[in-house]
């Protein structure tokens, strides 16, 4: 518990944790920003930002370009298609969420995040416009979501654990999921699973962030599609 003074009222209230952030006053209901005088030595940083011109999207443009040539462009077009129909549902449910009063109608999707030496957080988005900035107390909760290819054998799984042949679960990349005063505000994709439990108690051990695990497995190796967009 700490105790900090209202500049508008002139009354002490008490927060829960020693963290930066913006507070409501409980008697005049103004907004105080706190700053925690424990600082980093250096930023945190965790992921990193998209970068499109790696390796597997290279390939990608390459091998459209070449089927395009062989099909006078059909492949082309249905790319393109594809791609504004995504982009429409993506702008159609940000506008549902909106005006039902989502207060994070966006969800961003980063692939990273950076803790700065005062404690407030951005996430690492390729768009400046959706670098998503909050101060610590505002995160309520994240979801660690593990994707992985369950192991082979399972009916032999005692016998083969004896022999030294068991094969374990093949992890795939996941997401964590960021609740910012209890609301989905946000997710961190396009990590492996011991990059997503790096993350987890880093937030845990900083900003004392409570965090679920939900281990999913994936069918098929063909079945483990991409995160979602915003």
């Amino acid at each position: 518990m700490v105790g900090i003074l209202c500049p508008f009222c002139d009354q002490e209230f008490e927060l829960e944790k020693d963290l930066s952030g913006e507070y409501l006053c409980p008697t005049c209901d103004e907004t105080v920003l706190y700053e925690n005088n424990e600082l980093l030595d250096k930023p945190i940083v965790l992921g990193k930002y998209h970068d499109f011109f790696e390796i597997d999207n290279i390939v990608g443009v390459i091998s459209l370009i070449i089927f395009s040539i062989f099909t006078f462009g059909i492949v082309a077009l249905i790319f393109l298609f594809g791609f504004l129909v995504v982009q429409l549902s993506e702008r159609r449910e940000i506008q549902r969420r909106a005006n039902s009063g989502h207060p994070y109608p966006g969800q961003i999707c980063a692939y990273g995040i950076r803790i700065d030496v005062n404690q407030k957080m951005k996430l690492l988005h390729w768009s400046e416009k959706k670098q998503l900035e909050f101060y610590p107390n505002e995160i309520t909760s994240i979801k660690h979501e593990q994707r992985y290819v369950a192991g082979r054998f399972k009916l032999f799984t005692s016998i083969l654990k004896r022999s030294g042949e068991f094969a374990p679960d093949k992890e795939r990349k996941g997401s964590i999921k960021m609740f910012h005063n209890g609301t989905l505000a946000a997710s961190i994709i396009d990590l492996t699973t011991k990059k997503g439990e790096e993350i987890c108690q880093v937030l845990q051990n900083l900003y004392g962030v409570a965090h679920s695990v939900e281990r999913r497995a994936i069918v098929s190796e063909g079945g483990d599609g991409g995160g979602g967009g915003g």
